[in-house]
């Protein structure tokens, strides 16, 4: 597991589209930085790796991706499918629940053609077991970030609070604060967990009971974390 640190960002936080950070022990091997919303055929060169583990990434520069729209068509589901947490049903999320989106939930990286390593963007990197399997590993509170793709610009404020079913004796109430002002192309998103509810041996692994999920606020608290094949 190789840890990346945050160098710097250009342009304002709250939008921030080009992110220049470093992965620590990268494998000296140049790659591509990719986002796969519409599969690994048509995969969109958003930044460079180089030999020292220095790289630039730029949403901006995938936000026209030069893919087919019946392509597109076959990926894209509605926007209420595409978020990392969900609201009970798509009428709790709201009136936009059945925008067309893709989501992004990690970059990946490229070399030579293959698929070469994996990034998590984290605060923590004790996050990583519990995004790789939710199930079985349990949550902790911090942030992770993702990317969203949609074709219209779009304002999300909306909250919604639901029973989740723990066992036969235990419903938790667990609550999802989203506060969004997305464009046209890639946004990233950011989840920060505000509190985990902690499960009791033969239940459940522990799980977020109250996340915001926002537009990238603090691109200085993300951590970028490798895995390589």
């Amino acid at each position: 597991m190789l840890i990346a640190l945050f160098l710097g960002v250009l342009l304002n936080p709250a939008r921030a589209q080009e992110i220049q950070g470093k992965i620590q022990s990268h494998p000296r091997k140049d790659m591509d930085m990719v986002l796969m919303p519409f599969g690994m055929d048509h995969s969109i060169s958003s930044g460079k790796v180089d030999k020292r583990g220095d790289f630039v990434l730029d949403l901006s520069s995938a936000d026209s991706p030069d893919t087919p729209q019946e392509v597109k068509s076959m990926f894209m589901s509605d926007l209420y499918f595409n978020f990392h947490f969900r609201c009970g049903d798509g009428n709790d999320f709201g009136e936009n629940h059945d925008v067309p989106a893709a989501r992004i939930d990690y970059v990946r990286l490229v070399q030579k053609g293959e698929w070469a390593g994996t990034v998590f963007m984290v605060s923590d990197e004790d996050l990583i077991p519990w995004l790789e399997d939710e199930a079985y590993h349990p949550a902790a509170e911090g942030i992770f970030w993702e990317i969203l793709y949609l074709e219209d610009a779009l304002t999300i404020d909306t909250s919604c609070t639901f029973s989740k079913f723990v066992d036969a004796d235990t419903n938790v109430d667990v609550t999802y604060l989203y506060q969004l002002e997305l464009k046209p192309g890639f946004n990233w998103l950011e989840y920060q967990i505000e509190e985990v509810h902690q499960t009791e041996d033969g239940q459940m692994a522990s799980f977020p009971s109250k996340v915001k999920i926002t537009n990238l606020y603090d691109p200085s608290k993300m951590r970028w974390i490798g895995k390589y094949y």
